[in-house]
Order: C-alpha cells, then sequence, then structure tokens
C-alpha cells in the first residue's frame, strides 16, 4: 500500500491540472465573447438609425414631389375613307378625299416645387409640345400649368401653377459635393405610382449619354441604381440631408426592357440654381 500513494497523488494531480485548463479555456471564452454580443447588439441600432434617416428623407421631400400629366393634339392630313364627316346629301360615294386626323398624345412625368408661389422643375422632355399640362400636388390638388421656360439642350424647364396657399418647396443642394458611393433616393411618379421613394447610391459622376438615337448628348450625368422608371423624369434625386442634388432625367434600358440599376440624373449646382433663380425672377417681374 505505501508504495501505491504517490501514483493517487500524480493522478490527482494530473485532474486538477486538466479541470483547471477547462475552467481557464471557458473563463476566456466567456470574456472574449462580451465584445461581439455588444456589436451585434449594436448593429440593430445602427440599422433602425439608417432606416430611420430614410423615413426622415421621405417626409422632408415627397410634399414638394408633383405629378406631371401633359396632352398634346397632333393633326395629320391624311387620304382616305372620310366616313365619320361624309354627307350623303352632298358628298359623292365612296367618300375617298384627304382630311384631317387628329389623335390625342399623353404624357406623364414627375417634377419638384422650387419656390413656395408655385414654380416646380421639371425634364424639358416631359412638356415638350404639349397642349395642356395639369399638375398634382402631394394632397392630390390637381392645378393647370403654364411653361415659364425650357432648355432643350440641358432638358430642364420651369411650369407655374397658381396655388391657393404656399407649397412646401424641395431644399436644392449641390451636386459637387456628392461622392461616389454617396446615398442617393430618388423620388417621383414611376408609371403614375405617386411619391414612390427608392434607394441606391451614387454610381458615377460625369457621365457622357447619348440619347434620341444619338441626336442628342447630355453631359456630366449623376449615375445611380436608385431605381428610376417611365414616370420618374423631372423628380428629385437627393441626398441623405433631403436636399435636391439631380433631377432625375433617364435610364439605360436595352430593349426597353425597364430599369436595371443604371439611371441618370442632371446635376445641380451652383450654375443651375442661379438659373433657376434668373428664370423665375424674370416671371415674377412680367406678373
Amino acid at each position: 500500500m505505501p508504495e501505491r500513494q504517490p501514483q493517487l497523488n500524480s493522478r490527482s494531480l494530473m485532474v486538477m491540472l486538466v479541470i483547471s485548463a477547462l475552467l481557464g479555456a471557458l473563463l476566456a471564452l466567456a470574456m472574449s465573447c462580451g465584445t461581439p454580443r455588444a456589436a451585434v447588439q449594436a448593429a440593430p441600432s445602427r440599422v433602425a438609425e439608417l432606416e430611420g434617416s430614410f423615413t426622415q428623407v421621405a417626409e422632408k421631400v415627397s410634399p414638394a414631389v408633383v405629378n406631371i400629366n401633359t396632352e398634346q393634339e397632333i393633326r395629320q392630313q391624311v387620304w382616305g375613307l372620310d366616313i365619320f364627316n361624309f354627307d350623303p346629301s352632298r358628298d359623292p360615294w365612296p367618300p375617298f378625299r384627304p382630311y384631317e386626323r387628329v389623335r390625342k398624345v399623353t404624357n406623364l412625368g414627375s417634377g419638384f416645387v422650387v419656390s413656395a408661389d408655385g414654380f416646380i422643375l421639371t425634364n424639358a422632355h416631359v412638356i415638350r409640345g404639349a397642349d395642356r399640362i395639369s399638375v398634382t400636388l402631394s394632397d392630390e390638388t390637381t392645378l393647370p400649368a403654364r411653361v415659364i421656360g425650357a432648355n432643350m439642350a440641358q432638358d430642364l424647364a420651369i411650369i407655374k401653377v397658381k396655388p391657393e396657399g404656399e407649397l412646401h418647396a424641395a431644399k436644392l443642394g449641390d451636386a459637387e459635393k456628392v461622392k461616389v458611393g454617396s446615398w442617393a433616393i430618388a423620388i417621383g411618379s414611376p408609371f403614375g405610382f405617386t411619391e414612390t421613394v427608392t434607394v441606391g447610391v451614387i454610381s458615377a459622376k460625369g457621365r457622357v449619354v447619348r440619347q434620341q438615337g444619338g441626336r442628342r448628348v447630355m453631359r456630366d450625368l449623376i449615375q445611380t441604381d436608385a431605381a428610376i422608371n417611365f414616370g420618374n423624369s423631372g423628380g428629385p434625386l437627393v441626398n441623405i440631408e433631403g436636399e435636391v442634388i439631380g433631377v432625375n432625367q433617364a435610364i439605360f434600358s436595352p430593349g426597353g426592357t425597364g430599369n436595371i440599376g443604371i439611371g441618370f440624373a442632371i446635376p445641380v449646382n451652383a450654375e443651375t440654381k442661379a438659373a433657376i433663380e434668373e428664370v423665375i425672377r424674370s416671371a415674377r417681374r412680367r406678373v
């Protein structure tokens, strides 16, 4: 018996060492898990904060965004069977003759209020050739509008409505300060769905884009992946502060497939703001 005592002590010591090692490992694991757990708990807070920023921008800018509808009468001289204007008592039969055919063409776009007394900025192509223009405000009030000024080369136009009270005007920012990768938020009426908000980033700046089959070249455009579709033209592209940095203008859509994440906006900068202010001043002087 006496010679077996050292073996028992050695085994006890080994067991104690193993248990101590396991306890130390568990303690170290518990301490190391503390920081990631805190980070995981903080992540939802950051997500909620970002979501709140988007919500604030939508609430701030959407009241200034309008839906624009235009109507144009296109008259064509055609030769054919004019049965609708045929008078059997005096006209020869069959009534083949030249006559005027009238068809109505409607267009849909967006815009945004730049002055509380009713001046609205949009794309020139939205109102080009229109015989009648109507604007639907965020409160669903529809008002007739008239063209104040249009620059076809820059594809910008200012139209005017006569509101009963002051309108909510959007704040113009500076596209020169925008960086690639910054948040971009597009607001407008794609396919007539008013006050639609889409979110993306500034994908590139200074884009040169050929449009209308190459007949027109637009320069220095902002590229974004915020969804822009038919009806968004003329609506604002804003930054995370709710400032307008661009006017949504076009999309790249091979085969007319719709939005594929490549949209373009005309930058709003100091030069643009100065031109807008000058047009509005001139219009007010003429009243």
